[in-house]
């Protein structure tokens, strides 16, 4: 059985096909020459497809001339409003990323950023809003690197050789870009990997290829913007940007500094951009307070329409409890004030409200739908 059909009337479809052909070439002789010209044709097409499904996906597969078309910069004033703080560093990513897009080619990424800066600052995060920005329909590739300590986890990286355990699936880094080129990808707390982890980025970061391990399949990087996270050599980096406003400057100092934390020169050389993000003013920790208390209602389909400064100040004040962590624990502070005012407000089937604080420092809730 082939398709669900006996082979005999296979046979016969093709006797029927055949010799319809022929008595049509009776009156028309050049239909069995088109025919065969088309056929050629369509074996040699299915050919190269096959050979390019080989060795990976091939390098026509990114639209180059598409991405020098799209403008990156006004996606800073949206990158802005949900990270606050550190405008100057949003500015620097917007301005390479652009120039990346404007001159994307197969022989580079669109940009590397080495993000260093205490815990808490919004290093991630900015990796995954320009993530965003830039491909909103695709997935970015987050590799947590303190997952990738031993020297064999280049394998895990890259896919292990043939016949080694887990080959059929392919590296986490490059099985994911075989499948989708446009993408970001996100090397949280970089600083913990190997080095081998490091020298297996050279070429990537170089060239924007590299070849996996596993299928042998040639992965571009051309379409691929790197963020890569960092919590060592912060108060070198903070003297540094204290001494100077020169970006180039900056860079040079910063990789002099981040050599003598461990990580190669020849690595650093490779990063097209070296940004500090030190902690955040007590101001700016209200305004992120206030994003994440509106994101926090969203989640559960209300929306948040006002928040009582009291409020703000409040979780600003259990936030500082945890100064070593950045706002990374300003979440965990604002759900523990406002659990109860949201189990009311569910309860009660409101869409819209606005929260204030009473004479006792309880959070009450106004329902605006109700008008």
């Amino acid at each position: 059985m082939i398709g669900g059909m006996h082979p005999i009337f296979l046979v016969m479809a093709a006797i029927g096909v055949v010799t319809g052909l022929h008595a049509l070439n009776d009156r028309l002789p050049i239909i069995m020459p088109a025919l065969f010209f088309v056929s050629v044709i369509g074996i040699v097409a299915r050919a190269a497809a096959l050979r390019a499904r080989k060795r990976g996906r091939p390098e026509g597969s990114i639209d180059y001339q598409e991405l020098g078309r799209r403008d990156f910069m006004p996606y800073a004033s949206w990158l802005k409003d949900n990270i606050r703080g550190h405008d100057a560093v949003i500015d620097r990513v917007c301005q390479k990323l652009q120039q990346g897009l404007a001159l994307a080619s197969p022989n580079q990424s669109l940009g590397s950023f080495l993000l260093v800066g205490p815990t808490g600052t919004g290093k991630t995060f900015l990796g995954e809003l320009a993530a965003q920005a830039l491909y909103p329909n695709s997935e970015s590739v987050i590799l947590r690197m303190n997952q990738y300590k031993d020297p064999d986890d280049v394998f895990t990286l890259l896919g292990p050789p043939p016949g080694y355990p887990g080959y059929e699936v392919g590296g986490a880094l490059t099985r994911p870009m075989l499948d989708n080129p446009y993408r970001v990808v996100i090397l949280d707390e970089f600083e913990k990997a190997h080095p081998n982890i490091g020298h297996c980025l050279y070429d990537i970061l170089d060239t924007a290829k590299c070849r996996e391990k596993s299928s042998g399949k040639t992965v571009s990087f051309g379409a691929c913007a790197f963020f890569a996270t960092c919590n060592a050599g912060v108060e070198a980096l903070r003297e540094i940007w204290k001494k100077t406003e020169d970006p180039s400057r900056r860079r040079d100092l910063a990789r002099e500094a981040l050599s003598r934390e461990g990580f190669e020169r020849a690595l650093l050389a490779r990063f097209d951009e070296i940004l500090f993000l030190d902690h955040l003013r007590p101001m700016e920790v209200a305004e992120v307070a206030c994003l994440q208390l509106a994101k926090h209602w969203r989640q559960y389909g209300i929306e948040l329409t006002y928040a009582s400064p009291h409020i703000l100040v409040e979780a600003v004040r259990r936030n500082m409890n945890f100064p070593e962590y950045g706002v990374r624990q300003l979440a965990n502070c604002i759900r523990e004030m406002t659990t109860t005012s949201i189990e009311s407000a569910r309860s009660s089937g409101a869409k819209r409200v606005r929260l204030e604080c009473d004479d006792g420092g309880r959070v009450t809730v106004t329902r605006l739908d109700e008008r």
